[in-house]
């Protein structure tokens, strides 16, 4: 009994599984568009059928009042004459009366009871009559009604109208059979798409879906290709941006590693050797320079990790003449030795991060002090479709010049590289400061680049699109 319970069991959660799953199927929108063309139909033939439905009898009763009105009117005509020859006028299968008075005289085998003129429907002996009853002309107080059965009548009403709902019946199912054919040749560009969409490979987003024939599957491929190429850049964002990442930490590792073991290094000196005080003090003086060089490094990093993660809610507008104003009365302030001049900077407003502009070009005058010896830096903004670079076409240049001892022809595109440092640099530095200006040229849509300076030493191009 365990067995047949646990075997009902199964069965059961069997039974609700595909009745779960056929709630859960959706019709397909063919089922859709021949329910469409079959509800459109239905509505269209009930209407009409419906007036179909009622004018049916009122023609049928039209047709029979038609006919009693001409056999009364043959039969009133000759009644004029004489009653009882006007009763060889009536059909067999019609029935009348005469009234002159008290005088009552019937046709054939029933009596119509007397009724007003007109038209009438009685019931008389057990059968159903049409009555027409017409007053005889020229005769005073004499009436004629005529009366057909109504039997043959609604006969006629009933066999129209099952042919009405037949007719109707069979134009719904041909509907719905067109909307099923049609709407095959309507919904195949979907049908198309949906193939295609099935062998687009994840990897690649290849092949984007094409389709013609329907101006919304046209639109729907055109959704679908944006939306490939929009999760491929995506994409190759993550991945260009993992890479870099990943080449950022090892980097990283690898420049703080030396500072590190240089301090740990003074540290176990102190503690184990005891050295004299002038020793203690210059290995105390090293320790902290690597402290200080440790920071620098992590203060640079945290500013490239801020440009890798700016957004596009970030941009604003940025007058970089103002920029140049600001960084050269700062460079000024912390290097009361420096000659800043700016020349030929009219307002030039473009979308940009402001607090990376200006980093840029704090940083561009640190190097050119710090690394090259310069005593005269000159910033300008030139348009950069003013040189030979066709490719320079809607940029601005922010330009730096100074009077140091420049940088050899080798190193110019190294030094943009992060922790790379020139072949003539000995003072110290984390190696990031140019690698934080090329970052910025390229999130400005431009680039950086050295060249000769006519102060005599390094002119560096901050290329920014406007």
């Amino acid at each position: 009994m365990a067995g047949e319970g646990a075997v009902d069991t199964v069965r059961n959660m069997r039974r609700r599984g595909v009745l779960q799953r056929i709630r859960l199927a959706s019709p397909s929108l063919l089922t859709r568009a021949a329910l469409a063309a079959a509800a459109g139909a239905t509505i269209v033939v009930v209407t009409v059928a419906v007036f179909v439905w009622s004018g049916v009898q009122r023609e049928a009763y039209a047709q029979l009042d038609q006919r009693l009105d001409v056999v009364g009117t043959i039969a009133a005509t000759v009644a004029n004459q004489s009653l009882y020859e006007a009763r060889e006028q009536i059909p067999d299968d019609y029935e009348a009366t005469y009234r002159a008075g008290p005088v009552v005289i019937r046709a054939h085998r029933v009596t119509i009871p007397e009724l007003p003129e007109g038209y009438a429907t009685e019931v008389i002996d057990g059968t159903e009559y049409r009555v027409r009853t017409i007053a005889v002309p020229d005769r005073p107080r004499t009436t004629i009604s005529v009366a057909a059965p109504t039997e043959a009548t609604e006969e006629q009403i009933r066999d129209e109208r099952r042919n009405t709902i037949l007719v109707s019946m069979l134009a719904i199912a041909a509907a719905a059979g067109l909307g099923w054919l049609l709407g095959g040749f309507a919904i195949r560009p979907l049908r198309q798409l949906a193939g295609q969409t099935r062998i687009i490979d994840p990897e690649t987003a290849t092949p984007r879906p094409h389709v013609t024939g329907a101006r919304e599957a046209e639109e729907l491929a055109a959704a679908i290709s944006g939306m490939l190429e929009r999760i491929s850049r995506e994409k190759q964002r993550t991945s260009e941006a993992l890479h870099t990442a990943r080449d950022f930490a090892a980097v990283s590792a690898h420049e703080l590693r030396t500072p590190l073991t240089a301090m740990r290094t003074n540290l176990e000196v102190l503690e184990t050797l005891d050295p004299p005080e002038p020793d203690r003090r210059e290995v105390i003086a090293e320790t902290l320079q690597s402290v200080k060089r440790i920071e620098q490094i992590l203060h640079a990093l945290e500013r490239l990790a801020a440009g890798s993660l700016t957004a596009t809610t970030d941009y604003e507008d940025v007058d970089l003449a103002e920029v140049l104003y600001r960084s050269a009365h700062e460079a000024q302030r912390l290097h009361p030795e420096l000659e800043v001049h700016v020349h030929d900077a009219e307002p030039t407003v473009i979308r940009g991060l402001a607090a990376g502009l200006r980093l840029a070009v704090d940083n561009a005058i640190t190097n050119a002090v710090r690394h090259g010896g310069a005593e005269r830096v000159e910033l300008s903004l030139r348009d950069g479709a003013s040189g030979q670079d066709e490719n320079a076409e809607g940029c601005v240049d922010i330009t730096i010049d100074d009077d140091g001892c420049g940088i050899p022809l080798e190193d110019r595109d190294r030094v943009f590289e992060r922790f790379a440092r020139g072949s003539r640099v000995h003072a110290p530095g984390s190696g990031l400061g140019l690698a934080l200006v090329a970052q910025q040229a390229e999130l400005h849509g431009g680039r950086a680049f050295l060249a000769d300076s006519p102060l005599g030493g390094a002119r560096l191009v901050l290329r920014v699109r406007i």
